[in-house]
C-alpha cells in the first residue's frame, strides 16, 4: 500500500504554472527560487515550462518549503489571490466566456484534470444552493490543506473576474478546526462571508439566484473553441486516474442498477482481473469507487426528495436497510436520518 500510494503521488501532479507563481510570490518577499527548490526535484528551468507538469510529491516538497522559507501562516491565502482566471489556460478562457456563472462552474470541474489532479472537484445542486466540493484525490497531509485554502480564495478571484463582486450570501464550509490565522487572512477580503469549520466536507455553496447571472464576457464561439482544446487536453494527459474516473462514470450511468465488475471491465474491453489490477495500480478499488458513487447519490436523495430510508436503501441496490445505514455511518460518521435532519436544519438555519 506504501509502494501504491508514492506511486499514486508520483503519478498525480498539476500544470507547473501553480509552482511558478508560487516562485513568484516568495521571491516578492526576498526569498530565492534555489532556496524554494531545494530537494524538491524540480529545476528552476522546469519552472519557464509552457506545457510542463509537476507530480504530486514536487508539490508537497514545494509548499513544504515555501511554508518554512515564508514563515506567513497566511499564505495560502495570499496565493490563492495571485490564481486569476487566465492563470488556468484554456479551463480559465472556457469558464470566462461561459454564458452564466452555474455554467462555468460546470466547465471548471468537468475540466480541472488539465490543470490539477491532486485535488477532486464536484459540483452538484442541493436545496437552492450550487454546491463546489473539494476534496483531495491523493494523500498529501499539510500540503493539501494550503492548497484547499489557496484553491477557495482562488474561488473569489474568479467570482470577481466573472461577477464583479463576490456575493456576501455565499457561504463556506471547512472540515476541521479555525485555523489560529484564519481571523488575520480574512485582511484580504472586503466583506466576510459565513465560513463554518469542523464541517464533515469541504464545500462553497453558491445561491441559486447567483448561478443564473449572465457573465459579461460571455462569448458562444470562444467557449466552444476553449472547451475544444480542454477536450484536447484532458485525453493527453496519461495517467492511470482517466481509469477511475471511467469506471466512475459508468457506475453513474447505471443509475442505481449496480453493475458486477465483470459488466464494467467489459465496458472497458479489459478482463475483471486486469480491471482489478489496474484499479490496485491507483490506490482504489472497484467496491470504493462504488461506494463513493453510492454516496453521492445517497446524499442527494436524503436531501432533495422525501423518500423514506428504506426507498432510500433500496433504490441504491440494499436489500437490508441496516446494511445501508452502517454503510453511510461508516462513510460520514452519522445515520442517514441523522444526516437528513442536519440537513434540514440547516436549511431552516438558511430560511430563517
Amino acid at each position: 500500500m506504501v509502494e501504491s500510494t508514492l506511486a499514486a503521488l508520483d503519478r498525480s501532479g498539476a500544470h507547473v504554472i501553480y509552482a511558478a507563481l508560487l516562485a513568484d510570490l516568495l521571491a516578492e518577499r526576498g526569498i530565492g527560487v534555489d532556496a524554494l527548490l531545494h530537494n524538491t526535484g524540480i529545476a528552476p528551468a522546469d519552472l519557464k515550462s509552457i506545457d510542463g507538469r509537476l507530480s504530486t510529491r514536487q508539490y508537497i516538497a514545494l509548499i513544504r518549503n515555501a511554508r518554512r522559507l515564508a514563515n506567513d501562516p497566511a499564505l495560502a491565502f495570499a496565493f490563492g489571490l495571485h490564481l486569476k482566471l487566465s492563470t488556468h489556460g484554456f479551463l480559465g478562457f472556457a469558464a470566462m466566456s461561459a454564458s452564466t456563472l452555474g455554467e462555468a462552474l460546470e466547465l471548471a470541474v468537468k475540466y480541472c484534470r488539465t490543470r490539477f489532479e491532486f485535488m477532486r472537484l464536484l459540483y452538484y445542486r442541493q436545496q437552492g444552493f450550487g454546491v463546489l466540493e473539494i476534496d483531495e484525490a491523493v494523500p498529501m497531509g499539510e500540503a493539501y490543506l494550503f492548497m484547499l485554502e489557496a484553491f477557495m480564495t482562488s474561488f473569489a478571484v474568479m467570482s470577481m473576474n466573472l461577477l464583479g463582486e463576490i456575493p456576501r450570501d455565499i457561504q463556506v464550509r471547512r472540515t476541521g478546526d479555525k485555523p489560529p490565522h484564519f481571523d488575520e487572512a480574512m485582511r484580504y477580503f472586503q466583506q466576510g462571508h459565513t465560513v463554518r469549520f469542523n464541517d464533515t466536507v469541504n464545500q462553497i455553496l453558491i445561491p441559486e439566484v447567483h448561478l443564473q447571472r449572465k457573465l459579461v464576457l460571455s462569448d458562444p464561439v470562444a467557449r466552444q473553441l476553449a472547451e475544444a482544446q480542454c477536450e484536447k487536453e484532458l485525453q493527453t494527459i496519461q495517467v492511470q486516474d482517466d481509469l477511475v474516473y471511467r469506471v466512475t462514470r459508468l457506475l453513474k450511468d447505471f443509475e442505481g442498477a449496480w453493475p458486477k465488475l465483470d459488466q464494467v471491465a467489459a465496458q472497458l474491453h479489459m478482463s475483471p482481473r486486469t480491471l482489478k489490477r489496474r484499479l490496485l495500480e491507483a490506490d482504489t478499488s472497484f467496491q470504493v469507487l462504488l461506494d463513493q458513487v453510492r454516496l453521492e447519490q445517497a446524499r442527494l436523495l436524503l436531501s432533495e426528495t422525501r423518500k423514506s430510508v428504506d426507498a432510500i436503501a433500496a433504490t441504491l441496490g440494499y436489500s437490508d436497510t441496516s446494511n445501508f445505514n452502517r454503510a453511510f455511518r461508516r462513510w460520514l460518521g452519522l445515520t442517514p436520518a441523522a444526516y437528513r435532519r442536519e440537513q434540514q436544519r440547516q436549511q431552516q438555519s438558511q430560511d430563517n
